[in-house]
């Protein structure tokens, strides 16, 4: 008699999710019988919704359904409530429950709050409001505009590409005189990424006539920005990142932002058979790219349990991100330690095997697949 099929139920429906699918069927084969529970039905890959108030219709959606199709996974339409790892089961908000030989939780962060009086930035649902903007600039209304990182966690990044790709938006229309800045805490552009990629940042935002700003904002009034030392900036349209905060999942251990703790195999502390991928768990940087290697982390034990002579490694993150900066576009690289950035590297050709926007090892290429097939490769976007 064959032995039981372990049953892996993953939650989450985003990068760190279907990495997961894809590394497990990949590394385990037959062995896992798999379940995916997401809310939704689509991955989005949200790094390219910074590009949208520019152009439309180069959104990059994937059909949940196509991706459970190649993969034999049983896809439950419905979201995570709680966790009981004691009996190993999963309540969902809909009340029905869901047994598990292991969970793994990739259910993201919350998108809590933003500087106040700011318009929030969270992808192609706000591009309306810098569409408008850009629309007003080019009519001959030149507001003075700040792309602020709010203080807390969040992902930087597409705050400096929304700020140098309208840069090259307006001076590709010959509109010049708008005010643009980058308010943000870091003490450098980018600074996640350790100091030579910082000055390759900067040297950008300066060609684009973007002014950085190392300043905690505290809120929008009358035309100006409010900092924490009591200055203001003059800034008529503010455009803000979100705050993340954890999930908060009953039935599993959080810190006081409800962040999952988990150790360097994913582990969720405190627990057995139970882990936690991505956004959700307190690694401080919020990432798609470091959640698909957070997931790989996962597979790569749970695929070695039955032969106890594989040692998996531990997850240690390798940053890698793509930064559209109007027509250019720079990879930025850095190996992480136990200090974070321990050497980092930028370049003007991607180093690594494919140069769209999210970088993991098995989803990178399955993606890469489903594009070619329908012919909409996310490679080198700019500017129409």
């Amino acid at each position: 008699m064959s032995p039981a099929r372990m049953r892996v139920v993953v939650a989450g429906g985003g990068p760190a999710a279907i990495e997961a699918l894809l590394a497990l069927r990949e590394l385990a084969g037959d062995r896992v019988e798999l379940a995916l529970v997401a809310p939704g039905s689509e991955l989005v890959v949200r790094a390219y919704e910074v590009l949208a108030p520019f152009h439309e219709g180069r959104e990059h959606r994937y059909p949940l359904d196509r991706i459970a199709s190649d993969l034999a996974v049983r896809v439950v339409r419905d979201e995570l409530a709680a966790v009981r790892p004691e009996s190993r089961t999963v309540s969902l908000r809909s009340g029905a429950e869901l047994s598990y030989d292991a969970l793994i939780v990739a259910v993201g962060a919350r998108h809590v709050d933003t500087i106040a009086g700011a318009i929030p930035f969270r992808g192609a649902r706000d591009a309306r409001h810098l569409r408008s903007l850009l629309t007003e600039a080019r009519a001959g209304r030149h507001p003075s505009v700040a792309f602020v990182v709010p203080s807390g966690l969040t992902w930087p990044l597409p705050l400096y590409e929304l700020a140098m790709t309208t840069s090259a938006w307006l001076a590709e229309r010959g509109v010049d005189g708008v005010p643009l800045t980058v308010v943000t805490p870091e003490r450098a552009p980018m600074a996640l990424f350790g100091p030579h990629v910082s000055d390759e940042v900067s040297k950008l935002l300066d060609a684009h006539g973007v002014r950085f700003l190392s300043e905690h904002a505290v809120r929008v009034n009358d035309d100006r920005l409010l900092l924490s030392d009591g200055r203001e900036l003059d800034a008529e349209v503010a455009v803000a990142l979100m705050r993340l905060e954890g999930p908060t999942i009953p039935g599993l251990p959080s810190d006081d932002m409800g962040f999952v703790p988990v150790d360097e195999f994913g582990r969720v502390e405190g627990t057995e058979r139970t882990f936690a991928a991505g956004d959700a768990t307190t690694f401080p940087i919020k990432q798609g790219g470091l959640a698909t290697q957070q997931a790989d982390t996962i597979a790569r034990l749970l695929a070695a349990e039955p032969d106890e002579r594989q040692q998996p490694e531990p997850f240690r993150g390798v940053l890698r991100a793509v930064l559209f900066a109007g027509r250019e576009t720079r990879y930025l690289h850095a190996e992480l330690g136990d200090n974070l950035v321990q050497s980092s590297s930028v370049s003007s050709t991607a180093p690594w095997s494919t140069s769209g926007k999210l970088i993991g090892e098995y989803l990178a290429p399955y993606l890469d697949g489903l594009d070619s097939v329908r012919g909409a490769s996310g490679a080198g976007i700019g500017i129409p």
